[in-house]
């Protein structure tokens, strides 16, 4: 049984509809990442996937259940995590207050998550006492994804994690990434930065007009000339 499965999904906003026929699927552990153009639908699938959008057909399946219509705060207790492009963080708070925000449903004490988290970003430790808004771009990426596994998901989504960032940041997050994966956390990542999120993705979706063009490991989807030069830039 598949982590999460699409199933023929349509989406969109009103009366636009963005995915035509979308389906895919995750298995535990891996790194699934969703490529293609601006406009393709990509960041439409993860707010359907979340409930923030709902299909008007088709049905999601986490854990063997239909989500499909739930909305987000029953998804995030089920075991699932999102962590959007933008407005991500509280910039007026601390990195420890933000962190605490990520656990607001637990009762149980949650140090040792918190624990586990900072040894995942040893620098949000370091600046734990450090208002967000005045961090970088990347430092506040960390912040976000270190919200997000509060919860302990099985599921960890990502918008854009590298976007805006400079190469260097854009590597430092993307090889958080891979040690949260190591953890045992499953992602599924849309990313711009196609090469780079396809490199560390067991398998990839290449996304196009709001349909699956593509889908192959990460180290074929590389390969391929014709969406080398669509896609990656030639």
């Amino acid at each position: 049984m598949s982590l999460l499965t699409g199933e023929s999904i349509n989406s969109g906003y009103g009366d636009m509809e963005v995915l035509h026929d979308v389906s895919f699927h995750i298995e535990e552990g891996e790194i699934i990442s969703i490529i293609g153009p601006n406009g393709a639908g990509k960041s439409t699938l993860l707010k359907t996937i979340f409930g923030l959008l709902n299909p008007t057909k088709g049905r999601v399946i986490f854990k063997g259940n239909s989500i499909t219509g739930l909305a987000p705060d029953r998804i995030v207790r089920l075991g699932m995590a999102y962590v959007p492009q933008v407005e991500n963080v509280f910039p007026s708070l601390t990195v420890h207050e933000n962190l605490e925000m990520g656990a607001f449903i637990l009762t149980d004490d949650f140090s040792d998550r918190l624990e586990e988290v900072y040894e995942l970003f040893p620098i949000l430790k370091e600046r734990k006492k450090q208002r967000v808004g005045k961090m970088s771009g990347g430092e506040r990426q960390m912040v976000a994804m270190g919200r997000a596994l509060m919860l302990d998901p099985e599921l960890l989504m990502l918008d854009e994690p590298s976007a805006a960032l400079a190469p260097k940041l854009a590597e430092i997050i993307f090889e958080r990434i891979t040690a949260i994966n190591e953890t045992g956390v499953s992602i599924l990542i849309v990313e711009q930065n196609a090469k780079e999120s396809l490199k560390l993705a067991d398998r990839g979706y290449v996304l196009a007009s709001g349909q699956n063009r593509f889908e192959d490991t990460g180290e074929n989807l590389l390969a391929n000339e014709e969406i080398g030069q669509l896609y990656l830039g030639g």
